[in-house]
């Protein structure tokens, strides 16, 4: 199962144009629950409605 993690982790920064290292230190120690829940489900979801807000809330963090 870790390998799976793994890869979601490789394509959430990817899609927010960070390093793995980076995308894993702002969800984990710099976003609340509710806010690095809302980035993964949007970007998951594929919502170009609300992908923008996402990215914008995730670079806040940095």
């Amino acid at each position: 199962m870790c390998g799976l993690y793994n890869l979601l982790d490789e394509a959430m920064s990817q899609e927010l144009g960070v390093d793995v290292k980076t995308y894993i230190e702002v969800i984990d120690k710099k976003c609340t629950e509710e806010e690095a829940t809302f980035i993964i489900n949007t970007i998951m979801d594929e919502d170009a409605a609300t992908i923008e807000n996402a990215k914008a809330l995730f670079h806040s963090k940095l």
